[in-house]
């Protein structure tokens, strides 16, 4: 992935009627080891990593990049939403010529089905709109993530497609600010 093209980052906090989403902070090492770990966060997305290899190769501010926001609920990171440009290059990138921006988001598993979700990706996607105005916003999820696929109709992304990749059912939506997310 690249960088977001002309956006000032990191942006200041932005807040919700329960979230915070934030820069990365040294503080959230060990929730982004526990994230990248988690056998049940990573069930769509090609298996966790070892732990002990995470501890060793996590920097000391994990996901300081532009597009990486935390996700805060009362001083503690819960996950993360990201804004990442699409790479022309990337393997199975269904769409290389938009150069469009997708979005992903990781929750630890004890704060499923509360509406964090939602929350903070519509809050992420109202920041998107107001700084790139028109610019669409993909999302690629497999088919059987059921949670996902539920999250991406929440916040208004329409199916572009559905494809076999990485031995299951892909489905590829797409947003824009044109349409609500909320």
């Amino acid at each position: 992935m690249t960088q977001l093209g002309p956006l000032a980052w990191p942006p200041a906090p932005i807040r919700t009627e329960r979230l915070v989403l934030r820069e990365p902070e040294p503080r959230d090492r060990a929730a982004f080891i526990e994230l990248l770990a988690s056998p049940e966060v990573h069930t769509y997305l090609g298996g966790s990593r070892p732990r002990d290899e995470l501890e060793r190769e996590v920097p000391e501010i994990p996901g300081r990049r532009p597009g990486v926001f935390v996700i805060d609920l009362d001083g503690a990171m819960i996950g993360t939403v990201t804004l990442d440009r699409h790479d022309p290059e990337r393997p199975g990138n269904r769409r290389p010529e938009a150069g469009e921006t997708e979005l992903g988001y990781l929750f630890l598993p004890e704060v499923w089905g509360r509406g964090y979700g939602a929350e903070a990706c519509a809050a992420a996607l109202d920041w998107f709109a107001g700084a790139l105005p028109g610019e669409p916003v993909v999302l690629y999820t497999q088919t059987a993530n059921e949670r996902s696929m539920r999250l991406a109709a929440k916040l208004g992304f329409a199916e572009v497609e559905r494809f076999e990749a990485y031995g299951a059912e892909q489905w590829l939506g797409v947003w824009s600010s044109v349409t609500p997310s909320g």
